[in-house]
């Protein structure tokens, strides 16, 4: 009978330790997504653990609930490089893959006209465009953060930015009409002709040069 009884128990404390370890290796997980550019909030990025998704709210906040501990989950949302978390991540930081303009003309109207064929330089380079007749100009993958950057187009004065924002939606910037344009790109220099090339033998023909018949042998009278 005792025996009965003990057996009893550990049929009853099996499921308890059970119940027990899931309640203590349940935990949930809660952070908030910033644009790593602006430090901005990103609103609407999909927290995804399996099949399971919540979206962050405007303050760029989330909570994912019951997750094993130590569980690892995935955060995306467009215009940005996807990015990774786990139970004991608070704060993402989302890299943006390509900056996007809008590039209008000051006092064109309302709405504002866009500047046509503008472009993105870093320094000597062009790292966006020519952009569309509508204004709109991207350059990816994203420049360098911080990044000083001109942003320039025929028949319009420059304007100077740094490289923030403009990765889910276009960033709106204005140029004056003028005549800077956009300044001149470097020319690439010419190739040089390969050096040290082997001389010809002693005694080869000139290129080009036809070779000197052979002399046919003399018939013996």
């Amino acid at each position: 009978m005792r025996h009965r009884n003990y057996a009893y128990v550990l049929v009853l404390l099996v499921p308890a330790i059970a119940l027990l370890g899931g309640f203590l290796n349940d935990v949930s997980a809660s952070g908030r997504v910033v644009d790593e550019s602006t430090g901005d909030p990103i609103a609407g990025a999909q927290v995804i653990y399996g099949i399971r998704i919540v979206l962050t709210d405007s303050d760029g906040r989330y909570v994912l609930d019951h997750l094993p501990r130590g569980a690892k989950y995935s955060i995306q949302s467009r215009g940005y490089d996807p990015a990774t978390g786990d139970t004991s991540t608070t704060a993402v930081t989302m890299h943006p893959f390509a900056l996007s303009l809008q590039v209008n003309e000051i006092d064109s109207g309302d709405p504002p006209k866009g500047v046509p064929k503008a472009e993105i330089r870093l320094g000597d380079t062009r790292v966006g465009g020519p952009g569309t007749d509508t204004g709109s100009v991207v350059a990816a993958p994203y420049p360098q953060i911080g990044a000083k950057l001109l942003v320039c187009a025929p028949d319009h004065d420059t304007l100077n930015i740094e490289a923030r924002g403009g990765a889910a939606t276009p960033r709106v910037v204005s140029l004056t009409r003028g005549i800077q344009g956009c300044p001149p790109l470097p020319t690439p220099s010419p190739t040089p002709a390969p050096s040290g090339s082997p001389a010809a033998p002693s005694g080869s023909p000139a290129p080009g040069a036809s070779p000197s018949p052979t002399p046919s042998p003399s018939t013996a009278p």
